[in-house]
């Protein structure tokens, strides 16, 4: 099994939710945006409209993690090509 929309760390679901009901807001999520700084120094946007978003819960399997985590599942791939090179280690995502 995989993640078709995101993952997020209990600490941001909550936070999330909060501000949402606070505001009002008919959606928690409406366009994500997620940027990763390259190796090569270059920007690297991944997006989804309106990701199904489930919070990690307290018990994962990370039990050293500090931090909040993310993780985007295939929504964020929609339209791009996905090339792994085993023998170099590198990720190329492409249109």
């Amino acid at each position: 099994t995989g993640v078709t929309g995101m993952v997020i760390s209990q600490e941001l679901f909550d936070g999330r939710y909060l501000q949402a009901r606070k505001n009002r807001e008919k959606s928690l999520w409406g366009e994500v945006r997620v940027t990763f700084l390259t190796k090569a120094g270059k920007d690297v946007t991944l997006s989804a409209t309106k990701p199904v978003t489930t919070p990690l819960g307290k018990a994962t399997p990370w039990g050293r993690f500090k931090g909040n985590l993310i993780v985007l599942g295939l929504a964020f791939l929609d339209g791009l090509a996905m090339t792994i090179d085993t023998d170099t280690g590198k990720l190329q995502l492409s249109e």
